[in-house]
């Protein structure tokens, strides 16, 4: 009897993201930003930051996982670190 197979993932389900370093240099031209906006720009790139480093973080899992499930419905065994 042949042992069932699992579709393939999609690969965005499974694609990590990557965010550009930043790398402006200072140009020397100041300007004045209101503090609470400043704030709120520097808190929004902190959660996009952390929405990625958490998105990654589900890639990896669900990749994992289903390389998991794939060995088990091979072998009939959960293979070590499953």
């Amino acid at each position: 009897m042949e042992r069932p197979s699992l579709p393939p993932l999609p690969t965005d389900l499974t694609k990590t993201e990557r965010l550009e370093p930043l790398t402006a240099k200072p140009s020397g031209k100041l300007i004045t930003i209101d503090q609470a906006i400043f704030l709120e720009i520097v808190t929004r790139l902190a959660e996009a930051i952390g929405a990625v480093e958490r998105g990654n973080g589900r890639a990896v899992a669900t990749a994992h996982e289903r390389e998991c499930q794939r060995a088990i419905l091979a072998t009939g065994a959960a293979p070590k670190g499953c």
